[in-house]
């Protein structure tokens, strides 16, 4: 099964955070509701009285259903859309009194125990229980976590969100090619920054033909949501919600209330773009010797601090490794070129090398790593350490940092080199890279 793009029930979210959009909201009671499930939550009410507000964090999951394999293409029932395997599976907190967005990625292929059922993926439990079962399952391997609310979106959804939209642009690292006539599936893209519409960046999201596989997938998530929102809190936006919220009425189903979605759409508006950290569950993948199918198999130790740090929830091996261990020697850190000029990569490394970080390689990372419009270097905390990227960015004298799982995938810290960090090469360091 081919996996949504996790990030469409944030384009629900989002979207309706734009002006003039109540009497637009009001039109939205019910959402698309097909026997939808209540979670077991915390809390009987999320905001406090109008003005709409989230008067604490709140954890949402969100399921993006692949219905594209599908025998009855376009003709299932919104039921069957909604019944299929989980895909996406995005953890995502918000905590209003911080502007803050924190999103948990789940590879489909993690490795969970599903009731009565045994040893699966992750993205079986939709089919197996729907959004009640997929909660109860992300809760369990998240040491507990609390989920107060879910979002259901299938693909079909997401295609319609993003048209809605406009299209988004995303930058393309590489030629892409891959078939897959069972998932519908025909890709084919040359390189470079290019507006997609829905189709067609699903197809980029779901493109699985690199060495990480679904992992790289997940990164193509990551970097793709950055756009989606760039896009979305674009004023031009404005004008779209009609368009927007009516996808929205005929494609997601949630148990947010009204009240609640608009009090979202308030936290999301007004969130500063670098208050949003994006994360990775992590872990390894599966050898043969240990399973006959693939899984991706969490890292608790590592999971347990990033839950600490941006989830609030405390256990007794909470090794908040993030907080307590910036030591340049064992920091893995990988340098990526994005400049076009050759030698600048060795250059950089030589430098973080002779201010004590010892393990420092260059790599041809082929995700997007997002150097912006003006050239600065990005320093990607690539699992949710941004001491550890403050401390090389700190070195360079440069770099913007992004909290991300971006970067390379064997790196705690990936340096993208921008036009910023050639100059400072060359007046700090005397050095002036070919």
């Amino acid at each position: 099964m081919e996996r949504l793009p996790f990030y469409v029930g944030i384009i629900t979210l989002i979207s309706i955070s734009l002006g003039a959009i109540f009497p637009f909201v009001l039109n939205l009671t019910p959402l698309k509701n097909y026997a939808a499930s209540h979670l077991p939550h915390t809390h009987a009410s999320l905001t406090g009285f109008l003005p709409a507000t989230l008067k604490h964090p709140v954890n949402i999951l969100i399921l993006g259903i692949d219905n594209s394999g599908h025998p009855h293409q376009g003709k299932f029932t919104p039921t069957e859309a909604l019944a299929g395997n989980s895909d996406t599976l995005l953890l995502v907190r918000l905590v209003p009194n911080k502007h803050q967005i924190n999103v948990l990625s789940i590879p489909r292929d993690t490795l969970v125990r599903l009731p009565d059922i045994g040893i699966d993926k992750i993205n079986d439990a939709n089919v197996r229980g729907g959004s009640k079962l997929a909660a109860e399952t992300v809760s369990q391997l998240l040491n507990g976590v609390t989920i107060d609310r879910y979002v259901r979106v299938d693909t079909e959804g997401f295609i319609h969100l993003v048209d809605a939209l406009g299209g988004v642009e995303v930058n393309i690292p590489k030629k892409m090619d891959y078939i897959d006539h069972t998932q519908h599936l025909d890709i084919h893209f040359s390189p470079g920054r290019q507006k997609l519409n829905g189709q067609h960046l699903q197809e980029y999201v779901r493109f699985r033909q690199d060495a990480l596989g679904d992992i790289g997938r997940v990164q193509r998530q990551q970097e793709v949501l950055r756009e989606i929102l760039r896009t979305a809190l674009q004023p031009a936006t404005i004008a779209k919600v009609p368009q927007i919220m009516q996808v929205v009425k005929e494609n997601v189903e949630t148990d947010l209330s009204v009240q609640e979605i608009l009090a979202i759409a308030q936290t999301v508006a007004t969130n500063n773009r670098h208050q949003m950290h994006l994360i990775m569950l992590p872990g390894r993948f599966s050898s043969n010797k240990e399973y006959k199918r693939s899984y991706w198999i969490s890292d608790s130790s590592a999971t347990a601090g990033i839950l600490s740090r941006y989830f609030d929830v405390q256990t007794a091996n909470a090794l908040d490794t993030q907080v307590n261990s910036v030591q340049p020697q064992t920091l893995r850190i990988a340098v990526e070129n994005a400049t076009g000029q050759p030698e600048v990569a060795k250059t950089v490394v030589s430098v973080l090398k002779k201010h004590g970080f010892t393990n420092v390689y260059v790599t041809h990372h082929e995700i997007d790593t997002g150097v912006d419009s003006a050239g600065r270097t990005q320093i990607i905390a690539q699992h949710g350490n941004p001491e550890a990227a403050n401390a090389v960015s700190s070195t360079l004298g440069t770099g913007q940092v992004m909290v991300a799982s971006v970067g390379d995938i064997l790196s705690d810290v990936t340096v993208v080199i921008g036009a910023d960090l050639v100059e400072k090469l060359k007046l700090q360091y005397d050095v002036v890279p070919n």
